[in-house]
């Protein structure tokens, strides 16, 4: 017994962290025959990490000493077809997760690490590698703040002319499964809420800006399949009722992220939002079906249309 527990309080030693480190330093070349040892070691550095972040800040000195973030870089550098990336990202977004103090946050998000991982070329054909990724991005906006926003950005002048944690995560948004959506607009929330100038302007001039306008663009789309679904009920098609329903839930979640959106309160976010929403869907749309002479060839019809504009005016009304 007394053998097994010097074990387990040993594993978590600066030694045998020291250990580690200089085995995965060994490590030239990652291919399937040496796949499990690699991400043994990745797994132990996390683990050991995690544990010194709360009780032994010896622990963290090493791991800024050693440079273990340019490790798990050099890592995907070296893997060829060997799929190390879902585990490799899957502990880094455990240890970013549960790290805690500020010094350690801050270098973590410095030297340009998270972002050099956040940029490889990942292979996304199938599988699962984009949740995990995903989650990556995820934990490593649940770290964003007004003091560490700067270490991911890059600025020339008085402008944000690169920023991957947003652009990277973008283009996720439109991602067939739904948790995934749900984690891209978490994290550009988290981003917006930060309240800087400088990445309000990164975020609403072109082309990152093209995001709200697809964003409306697939909501339009949404609103026109909901009224083919709502005529197709007319013509005795029971059978639609439950498609009709998840419709009517997928305009639901749009209409609170717009919401939250515009509930962030910046001045040029809400222009463009609101922009963008009126130009693109209200006008050119909903609004000529509500008037009388409305003609019988359009996209929708005056029910769904006022169904989706009387939605649409709250979420407006209640953030102007």
């Amino acid at each position: 017994m007394w053998s097994s527990l010097w074990r387990s309080v040993d594993r978590f030693s600066l030694q045998n962290f020291k250990y580690v480190i200089k085995e995965l330093q060994q490590i030239k070349v990652v291919h399937k025959h040496n796949r499990e040892v690699v991400i043994d070691l990745l797994q132990s550095i996390v683990e050991i990490v995690t544990y010194g972040d709360r009780q032994d800040p010896y622990i963290f000195e090493c791991f800024m000493e050693f440079q273990v973030l340019a490790e798990f870089v050099r890592v995907l550098k070296i893997s060829s077809k060997s799929r190390i990336e879902a585990p490799l990202l899957q502990y880094l977004s455990i240890m970013i997760q549960n790290i805690n103090n500020e010094l350690a946050i801050y270098y973590c998000l410095s030297n340009g690490y998270i972002n050099s991982i956040i940029t490889h070329p990942y292979e996304f054909n199938g599988g699962d590698l984009a949740s995990y990724y995903v989650s990556f991005l995820r934990a490593v906006s649940s770290k964003v703040n007004r003091d560490t926003l700067c270490l991911l950005v890059k600025v020339q002048g008085d402008a944000v002319v690169s920023f991957p944690l947003y652009s990277e995560a973008l283009k996720f948004s439109r991602h067939s499964e739904k948790m995934i959506q749900t984690a891209i607009r978490a994290l550009s929330l988290s981003i917006y809420n930060v309240m800087d100038d400088m990445v309000y302007q990164f975020v609403t001039t072109p082309p990152v800006s093209a995001y709200f306008s697809e964003l409306v663009y697939s909501f339009r789309d949404m609103c026109i399949h909901l009224d083919a679904l709502v005529c197709s009920i007319k013509e005795k098609y029971a059978h639609k009722r439950e498609e009709i329903v998840l419709q009517t839930e997928k305009i639901a979640d749009d209409l609170f992220y717009f919401k939250d959106i515009l509930s962030v309160g910046d001045p040029c976010l809400n222009k463009l939002v609101n922009q963008n929403l009126f130009k693109l869907l209200v006008f050119p749309i909903l609004l000529p079906l509500l008037q009388p002479s409305w003609s019988n060839d359009s996209m929708i019809s005056a029910t769904s249309s006022l169904y989706i504009f009387s939605h649409l005016l709250q979420v407006v009304e209640e953030n102007s």
